[in-house]
């Protein structure tokens, strides 16, 4: 029998879990599962900390006239708002469910040509919110007469050289004038009615806004005629002459030719009218002199007929004239015009 080996030289076992697997297991098996692992640990990762929340947006509704209702008009303009709780900026795609095209931005505004029920979608990342929008015909209602008049201005259309004459408007709605002399240095004056006195003969142009509404302003032509000459008071003779010879005609007092007479400014404000369908060509017959194929030239580089010119602005009113200036021939009549127009504004009308 062997003798029993001292304490200290007893050998110690270390302890190896998972020691008898490993031993019957390859190691490229266990390595494979560890690869695995650490994959799904990362993929796992990646899609927690690509998860957006999407409980902190909402889509508003609002109009200026209707922001309580729950149905809308057709045909009212709409104010759609993403309302992020958390005041985060993103990108944000509106699809209103009526077939238009989609509009991009965190407010935009839409309105609807038909009534019905529409659901309106809003994207933003990997979330999307929607909205169901009700729809209604408009309904009649009884309002005051407001058809659109044009002020009048009451005075007389001519006048004499140094004599006062007075013009007026009683409009009942309006509460602010604007009277206004169209040449240079005018004053303007804001009663009811206004005086002028003309101190020399021509044609005059006088022009009335009401309540602050130059798209309603109008125009009043003046004729001033030089003064009349004051009569003499003739001394009476002593001697009466039972025979007198007749006494000649009076000079009849000379009375200027009435020539077709508009500023820059005058033509410039009624070729906007005719953007408005208030004027056409034939309106302007007096100013060219009956001649409507007058020529038209348009920054400076499109050359045109004014009848045709009129024909492609009537009812355009997005068409921004920036000026004119009128050539005239020796006796008044306009011959030709020129016309600066803004080209943005304008973008697909010609």
């Amino acid at each position: 029998m062997a003798p029993r080996k001292p304490e200290n030289e007893r050998k110690v076992n270390s302890f190896r879990p998972f020691g008898k697997i490993a031993s019957h297991v390859d190691p490229m098996v266990l390595w494979t599962f560890l690869g695995l692992f650490l994959i799904s640990a990362a993929l796992l990762a990646f899609q927690m900390d690509g998860r957006e929340d999407c409980s902190n947006t909402d889509i508003a509704l609002s109009h200026i006239q209707n922001s309580n209702s729950k149905a809308y008009s057709v045909g009212e303009v709409i104010t759609f708002n993403a309302e992020n709780h958390d005041k985060k900026t993103g990108s944000y795609t509106w699809e209103f469910g009526d077939s238009s095209a989609k509009a991009t931005g965190r407010q935009v505004y839409h309105s609807f040509n038909k009534a019905g029920s529409y659901i309106v979608t809003l994207t933003s990342g990997k979330c999307s919110w929607n909205k169901e929008v009700l729809v209604i015909m408009n309904t009649p209602v009884a309002v005051a007469n407001n058809a659109d008049v044009f002020p009048v201005i009451d005075g007389p259309s001519e006048a004499f050289a140094g004599r006062p004459v007075t013009f007026s408007n009683k409009t009942p709605s309006a509460t602010k004038w604007s009277w206004h002399l169209l040449q240079d240095n005018a004053e303007i004056h804001s009663n009811s009615s206004v005086t002028y006195t003309f101190s020399s003969p021509g044609e005059r142009t006088l022009s009335l806004i009401i309540n602050g509404d130059s798209s309603h302003m109008v125009l009043k032509h003046i004729t001033v005629f030089p003064a009349r000459p004051v009569e003499r008071q003739e001394t009476p003779q002593p001697v009466i002459d039972l025979n007198p010879a007749p006494a000649p005609a009076p000079a009849p007092v000379p009375v200027p030719e009435k020539k077709p007479s508009i500023s820059d400014e005058e033509f410039k404000y009624l070729l906007i009218q005719v953007t408005l369908k208030q004027k056409t060509a034939a309106d302007f017959a007096q100013y060219l002199c009956n001649n409507l194929n007058a020529r038209v030239v348009l920054n400076a580089n499109d050359v045109d007929n004014f009848t045709h010119f009129c024909s492609r602005i009537y009812g355009k009113k997005k068409f921004k004239i920036e000026r004119v200036n009128l050539t005239k021939t020796p006796n008044g009549c306009v011959n030709e015009i020129l016309i600066m127009y803004d080209r943005k504004k304008v973008l697909g009308i010609f």
